[in-house]
């Protein structure tokens, strides 16, 4: 059945914004120097985001080689191995809204590059912490019933072609959140993304982790945003361990 949630309790952690705008290390003396921008963008983009989440739980099968079945007639290109011992997968699209994209967009228009470089970056964190919120609601959820989940599977990543976002969309309805989903598979709003995270009895690769880090991440070795090339991973949470956001 499909559900539908709203995040208000994001933080938008201030360490991770100098992370995305290229400068991993906030506690330097020329990051320092940003402070004042990054704060008064986070608080700027607290007031703007609008996070919202569709999603559903639809069966799975693996098909062939390198194929899976999606609510049992939506054949989709994927690394299997992933998918081995499960018998459905969560599917999710989730947006942080148009308003802080908007906002964005004029302040580079005005020449106000560094605070419109600021605050495009922390709705990218912004992005982050509601997958990570919605990560430790469907962990929780499905550990509850016995089951396993798997590692979090981005279509257009290594493991699933972005091909991909058109059955996800087929099975849900972005529009519903105020997302589409563009010919060349790009989605509106640009801060946005789709979901697949498999879940099963005894999967072949289970990741029982609430946290998004990048441990946990199968792309970590190809994602230009990896905290691990900073040095800086995440720490993982520890048993009973929340976000404290």
């Amino acid at each position: 059945m499909v559900q539908r949630i709203e995040w208000k309790n994001l933080n938008i952690d201030p360490s991770e914004v100098y992370r995305r705008i290229g400068m991993p290390d906030a506690d330097s003396k020329r990051s320092q120097n940003f402070k004042p921008y990054v704060e008064q963008m986070r608080l700027k983009a607290l007031g703007l985001i609008e996070v919202r989440c569709i999603y559903d739980y639809v069966p799975v099968k693996v098909s062939g080689p390198e194929e899976i079945l999606l609510a049992n007639q939506y054949p989709v290109k994927a690394a299997t191995s992933f998918f081995e011992g499960a018998a459905e997968v969560l599917i999710a699209i989730q947006t942080i809204g148009f308003r802080l994209e908007e906002e964005s967009a004029r302040l580079f228009e005005v020449n106000e590059m560094l605070d419109g470089m600021v605050l495009d970056g922390c709705g990218t964190v912004a992005l982050d912490e509601a997958l990570e919120l919605l990560r430790g609601m469907v962990v929780k959820d499905v550990t509850a019933r016995g089951l396993q989940t798997g590692h979090n599977l981005c279509p257009g990543g290594y493991q699933i072609p972005l091909e991909a976002q058109k059955t996800i969309f087929a099975l849900l309805n972005g529009g519903e959140i105020g997302v589409t989903l563009g010919e060349s598979l790009v989605m509106s709003p640009v801060k946005s993304h789709t979901l697949v995270i498999p879940v099963g009895q005894k999967l072949s690769k289970p990741n029982l982790s609430c946290a998004i880090t990048c441990e946990m991440c199968v792309d970590q070795q190809n994602c230009s945003h990896s905290r691990l090339k900073f040095g800086k991973p995440k720490p993982l949470a520890t048993d009973g361990e929340k976000r404290n956001t």
